[in-house]
């Protein structure tokens, strides 16, 4: 082994055994506790997407066109 060989080995050594301690270290210091956010059951925040939300807009179009349609219809039957 050369001398050069031989410093970048104990170089490298240091540098992987600071790294083992930086990280020993930290895992046995005590985390910060974030501030907790009060749980909402109704989840007010978050709402979920509404049905068909996320349908294609050819999709929605023809549920429109059903839904004009039939208030077609009933006015029909009512007049």
């Amino acid at each position: 082994m050369g001398i050069q060989d031989r410093d970048w080995y104990r170089e490298e050594y240091e540098r992987k055994r600071r790294a083992a301690e930086a990280e020993s270290h930290a895992r046995s210091q005590p985390q910060r506790r974030q501030r907790e956010i009060p749980v909402d059951l109704l989840d007010n925040a978050n709402p979920p997407p509404l049905w068909g939300a996320d349908w294609h807009w050819s999709l929605k179009l023809l549920v429109w066109l059903c839904i004009a349609v039939l208030m077609l219809i009933a006015w029909r039957l009512v007049r």
